[in-house]
């Protein structure tokens, strides 16, 4: 099983769902009593690690999210700026800044007096990220500056 571990651990963040999986499949394995049994799960582990996946359904196909990984934050906006290039710049309560993409222009507006401008930021396509802004239409496609 040692000889095992080292498999997983340089599989690479490119097969991180596969390396985790086969991590559980040894842990499952590890708890066979039988030893003949054992072995045969173990070696049945290593084979689905050592081959890489040939199944044409999943080409293309995204990872599922892992359960620990956030995929949308909100926040109110402290303070939006407007770069030279006429790009919103959103600072939020989180401490976190968001720079509007060069390639949006969406025209991003400041909030009526008095009120707050509430947004939420998601993962979306192509590891980009789109912001939207509560009570309004669309979505602003925005990158992270702190």
């Amino acid at each position: 099983m040692l000889a095992c571990i080292p498999l997983v651990l340089v599989a690479g963040p490119a097969h991180a769902d596969r390396a985790g999986d086969a991590l559980s499949e040894f842990t499952r394995c590890a708890g066979i009593v039988q030893p003949s049994e054992r072995l045969k799960c173990f070696d049945t582990a290593v084979q689905e690690l050592a081959n890489p996946l040939t199944r044409a359904e999943g080409f293309g196909k995204p990872p599922p999210p892992r359960p620990d990984e956030v995929t949308q934050i909100r926040a109110t906006v402290l303070e939006l700026a407007k770069t030279a290039r006429g790009r919103a710049i959103f600072i939020l309560d989180n401490g976190q800044a968001w720079r509007q993409i060069d390639g949006d222009d969406t025209d991003v507006r400041e909030p009526l007096t008095g009120k707050t401008m509430k947004v939420t930021i998601a993962t979306g396509i192509f590891n980009s990220y789109d912001l939207t802004i509560e009570g309004r239409n669309g979505l602003i496609k925005v990158r992270r500056l702190k």
